[in-house]
């Protein structure tokens, strides 16, 4: 019997020793989850990721004098071929904050590669902003991307905020009438339907695939462009310098200066250029000169 009542008190006294220990557990997570919130992001509300969406609306909460706020997975921006961004706002909207200093940056993330912007001083009432003078690719300037899948991200931070209230921004990826992108040092497999520039010779030339192109979903029309020239002697060639100009404004939307190397005999490059519906003036202004009219029709 004592042996029988000794393991039965053994028994009783371990199980009250494990539900201290669960209740002690317990009690700890619940302190920590209360006292210390793990930090949170804006995501989506909609499962619905939008691709490559020609504006990306967002809405800030302005709470205290500073603070950081991220949109994560706001977006999927599809780049079959080489393409240029350039993120801008293209409209804002402040309710109740009178004074704010926002910069942002933006994060592109595929499978293979990742793209950072930084987005300096992109809404400023009554408050400081210094940043740096260099130009920002895909801020300042248009930014090649590599073809992938990108999941975009966007974080805005805020100081010198007086009074709470709430900031809409609008963003374009695309932010320019028109862009250039360098698409290398490489020859096109046929260009025998390819139309050649007036004034091209046997020594030099300035062709495009077509001289009218439809608008496409994204806004833009495309031509691929191939420029040759070729040198046995003289001084070496660095670069090529294009500009492609609105021909209804005389506004020069794009500019490119292509670093090139000879090879062999010859230096050559090939462009993608995109434009809004338009008219405009392809035109290589070094070491040739030579134009040719595009034209960028509505869809």
């Amino acid at each position: 019997m004592i042996g029988v009542s000794s393991r039965f008190i053994s028994k009783k006294f371990s199980l009250s020793i494990l539900i201290v220990i669960i209740a002690g557990l317990l009690s700890t997570y619940l302190y920590f989850i209360i006292s210390y919130p793990m930090p949170t992001s804006t995501s989506p509300n909609s499962t619905i990721v939008p691709v490559n969406p020609s504006l990306v609306s967002l809405q800030l909460e302005i709470q205290g004098s500073e603070g950081v706020r991220e949109f994560r997975d706001i977006a999927i921006i599809e780049v079959d071929e080489v393409d240029s961004l350039l993120f801008r706002i293209v409209d804002s909207r402040v309710e109740k904050v009178e004074s704010l200093s926002l910069s942002g940056k933006i994060r592109l993330e595929s499978s293979k590669k990742t793209y950072e912007i930084s987005m300096p001083c992109i809404l400023v009432i009554d408050a400081s902003c210094p940043r740096i003078t260099m130009i920002i690719p895909g801020y300042d300037a248009p930014l090649t991307i590599e073809p992938g899948r990108y999941i975009l991200t966007i974080e805005l931070g805020w100081r010198e905020a007086r009074d709470s209230g709430k900031v809409s921004l609008v963003f374009s990826p695309r932010a320019y009438d028109a862009s250039m992108i360098n698409l290398g040092s490489r020859e096109p497999e046929d260009i025998s339907n390819w139309v050649t520039a007036e004034g091209s010779t046997r020594s030099y030339a300035l062709l495009v695939d077509r001289v009218e192109a439809i608008a496409d979903a994204s806004g833009f029309g495309e031509f691929k462009v191939y420029v040759w020239v070729f040198q046995s002697t003289g001084d070496d060639i660095k670069i090529f310098r294009l500009e492609l100009t609105s021909i209804e404004s005389g506004v020069i939307k794009a500019v490119l200066d292509v670093p090139v190397e000879k090879k062999e005999i010859y230096y050559q490059v090939m462009l993608l250029v995109k434009a809004k519906p338009g008219s405009y003036e392809l035109r290589i202004k070094h070491p040739i000169q030579l134009s040719i009219d595009l034209r960028v029709r509505e869809s």
